[in-house]
């Protein structure tokens, strides 16, 4: 009998509120046994407004948005060894909603966790909140994690 949940999509941006969302994920994988897909979109969209702000580069920008994007998915990886959950890293750039739909979509997920709440601050009033996007937009289940 194929599992219920083979792969899930975890969405990670380092915040409070993924953290929550990982080990939810972490031990959904873990119960299901599902392999454990960590996604961290670089927002091509905020780059040349970080390299503005720190005096950088957009590729300077770019390099520490993936720096960054890396230590949050090693976290969850290292998390997951914990568990004994199987893990696979992705690191897309784009627009945040649409990478997460595209991975889930080549990946062939069963289900996206993602935390409510993300590091974009006041600009997610004027964008709109990619979890919200995500919700509207996604073909399997979506668990959005307080």
């Amino acid at each position: 009998m194929k599992p219920m949940f083979g792969k899930i999509l975890l969405a990670t941006d380092g915040s409070q509120s993924s953290l929550k969302a990982a080990r939810v994920a972490i031990e959904m994988a873990r119960a299901y046994n599902a392999e454990l897909i960590v996604v961290h979109v670089v927002d091509d969209a905020i780059l040349e407004e970080v390299a503005h702000a720190f005096g950088k580069t957009v590729e300077e920008a770019a390099q520490v948005l993936e720096e960054n994007g890396h230590k949050y998915m090693q976290e969850v990886e290292r998390m997951a060894k914990e568990q004994w959950v199987k893990t696979d890293l992705e690191m897309p750039h784009g627009h945040p909603h649409e990478a997460l739909l595209k991975v889930a979509e080549d990946k062939k997920v069963a289900l996206i966790v993602m935390g409510k709440i993300g590091r974009r601050g006041p600009r997610r009033v004027l964008m709109g909140s990619v979890t919200e996007r995500v919700v509207d937009l996604a073909e399997v289940p979506v668990l959005v994690v307080k």
